[in-house]
């Protein structure tokens, strides 16, 4: 994957931006915001900053690592992290834009892709693009990450967030099993006739005894590259309005429900915990992102597993998300916000998120180090599947359009006709975007 300063330059900026480019060494210390020439606050600047953050339960050491390295830097800023795993997407905003309503506004914001362009309706974040204009060492560290991952934090040609993780969608599958059925490695371009006539020779046995060619995961992101691979999504590429109910979107949720009541090749998602199943080997493949990878080194290190693109109709396309530190615009300390966000994103940082193994991590350098590949010799296939990913269509209306998704897919696999229950979902979703 080529990565060039000149393209990211254009990401970044946007037509017509010229700023000079101005070291980040000692100078006035204040808040330059989206303009002006900056200058990194003085080391024995006197402050408070407060992070909204979020993430697994092993995320917040590593951020408190990366705070202590910041704080290095400037021993008298106190910053206040705030840590929660968050459940609903809206729950999470909601109480951000709390403490704003309160005067207790966070400085640093952490958001997934799932709540950038809700928090980007409500004015929240400060545009990085002329720190990074004028910040070498950003620069250096932008030019190991994958531009799709800074793109997709980026509007109007100004970016937002700095990317600090990511995900994607890949396939599982065990090595012995496929052996087993006489079944080769399939093709990186496999398609969803592949994958069927594959799952029917990995299903035999009946009731409890039973083995399956394939388990869901059960979260909406798990299905949307099979969405996405046909041409298809739940929202409009200007995430204006939700598209649940067009052909493809229908096309695609009918070949999954097929899998389920007429091939016989997985069991119903809703009474199956694909994880323990795959693990268990009564499931020959599932669909997953980097954590599984992480929790069969740590609870199946002797289960002989591979990794799979997802397959393919029209298409070949997966999903992705990610997840980023913005600066919220009315911050008083603007300045030394970047100078966190800086260290919360940095290459130390990414490599004990390649150590942790839950995310990807957003630099190559991560990716492709021994703590990451180690666990897999597929795994460089986890970063390298962002050439062909496209982000998770999360529009401001997100946090309905995503529960009536999973909602119609409940009703599909309990019997449902896949047109009739996704048209009940898009008129819910209308309701609300069109409200």
């Amino acid at each position: 994957m080529k990565r060039t300063w000149h393209r990211l330059t254009a990401t970044l900026l946007g037509a017509g931006l010229v700023v000079s480019m101005a070291g980040c060494t000692g100078g006035a210390q204040g808040n330059t915001g989206s303009t002006g020439e900056y200058s990194a606050p003085e080391s024995d600047i006197k402050a408070e900053l407060t992070v909204s953050n979020w993430g697994n339960p092993g995320d917040e050491d590593l951020y408190d690592e990366a705070i202590g390295r910041f704080n290095e830097k400037y021993p008298n800023v106190k910053v206040t992290h705030n840590f929660t795993q968050v459940t609903v997407w809206s729950d999470y905003i909601n109480k951000i834009l709390t403490s704003i309503a309160a005067g207790d506004a966070p400085d640093v914001i952490n958001l997934a892709t799932e709540g950038v362009e809700f928090a980007l309706s409500k004015d929240l974040f400060l545009p990085l693009s002329n720190y990074v204009a004028q910040d070498e060492e950003v620069q250096s560290l932008i030019a190991d990450i994958d531009p799709k991952l800074i793109e997709g934090f980026t509007k109007d040609g100004e970016t937002y967030l700095m990317p600090n993780n990511w995900n994607t969608m890949v396939l599982y599958y065990n090595k012995e099993m496929f052996e087993a059925a006489g079944i080769e490695r399939p093709s990186d371009d496999w398609t969803w006739d592949d994958f069927r006539e594959i799952s029917q020779k990995l299903s035999a046995g009946s009731g409890s005894a039973k083995t399956y060619g394939f388990a869901f995961q059960t979260y909406a992101f798990a299905y949307m590259p099979w969405l996405y691979s046909n041409g298809g999504s739940t929202a409009s590429a200007d995430l204006s309005e939700p598209t649940l109910d067009s052909p493809e979107v229908i096309e695609s949720v009918q070949f999954l429900q097929d899998l389920v009541m007429k091939d016989g090749v997985a069991p119903d998602p809703s009474g199956s915990d694909a994880n323990q199943l795959f693990q268990a080997g009564k499931v020959a493949m599932t669909a997953a992102p980097a954590s599984v990878s992480a929790i069969l080194s740590n609870d199946s290190p002797d289960l002989d597993y591979g990794i799979l693109p997802m397959p393919h109709n029209t298409e070949k396309k997966t999903v992705y998300g990610a997840a980023g530190f913005a600066i919220y615009k009315q911050s008083q300390n603007q300045d030394l916000a970047w100078e966190l966000i800086k260290e919360l994103s940095s290459q130390e940082t990414q490599m004990g998120i390649a150590e942790i193994g839950a995310n990807n991590p957003t630099t190559k350098t991560a990716a492709m180090s021994e703590a990451f590949t180690g666990r897999n010799e597929d795994a460089p296939l986890l970063y390298d599947a962002i050439e062909y990913a496209d982000p998770v269509a999360a529009p401001t209306f997100f946090t309905t359009l995503e529960p009536a998704f999973l909602r119609a897919l409940q009703a599909v696999f309990a019997g449902g006709d896949p047109a009739s229950e996704l048209g009940k979902a898009q008129a819910e979703v209308e309701g609300v975007a069109n409200g």
